[in-house]
């Protein structure tokens, strides 16, 4: 079980729902887009189920309707060769708002990148799943990745803003960055950089 997963297997209810904030900027909604997590919505009216990754219609904008309470959140198992990453760009190593955040999941089979999954934060108006980043990588031999193009297709899906943390065109080199870190990382028998 990685460490990503062991952390969320043992989170608290009330520490998981305090981690569904309503910013792009947020550090936990790329997770949970990632490990494709279900939020629970109940009301006077009846309970219903919605898919973490469409619950965010906009800037601190939810599909919660003002009578609904978020009850339950669903976590699915990553598939066992799941490779999780996780980065956080920001001014200092902890309590600061992120420049740019990604969580990914990457599934490898004999050099092919199998699928992959990636979710960024701070980047858009909402957390951001760039999917047509995954879908160009998807199917590709590690050495046929064409890291240019990547690189490009990215920067066409996110929608960063010029504010008080940082420049948009500074956030797009920070996610394309990243998103050469991710292939580099998650592919098998590559070690985690250090923490120390």
């Amino acid at each position: 079980m990685s460490t990503l997963t062991r952390c969320f297997a043992s989170l608290s209810m009330t520490a998981l729902l305090f981690c569904l904030p309503l910013t792009a900027s947020a550090d936990t909604p790329p997770v949970l887009v990632v490990y494709r997590a279900r939020v629970e919505l109940a009301s006077v009216r009846g309970r219903r189920w919605v898919d973490y990754g469409t619950f965010h219609t906009g800037y601190r904008r939810t599909l919660r309707a003002p009578d609904e309470l978020i009850t339950r959140v669903a976590l699915p198992r990553p598939p066992p060769d799941a490779r999780p990453f996780y980065r956080k760009v920001g001014t200092r190593r902890a309590q600061a708002i992120s420049t740019v955040c990604v969580a990914g999941v990457a599934r490898w089979r004999d050099g092919v990148l199998a699928e992959a999954r990636l979710a960024w934060g701070s980047v858009a108006p909402t957390v951001l799943e760039s999917r047509r980043t995954a879908e160009f990588l998807s199917g590709r031999h590690r050495d046929a990745i064409d890291l240019a193009r990547a690189r490009a297709v990215l920067e066409s899906e996110l929608a960063p803003i010029d504010d008080v943390r940082s420049t948009r065109d500074y956030r797009r080199r920070v996610a394309g960055n990243l998103l050469e870190q991710f292939l580099e990382e998650t592919f098998p028998g590559s070690r985690p950089p250090s923490t120390t």
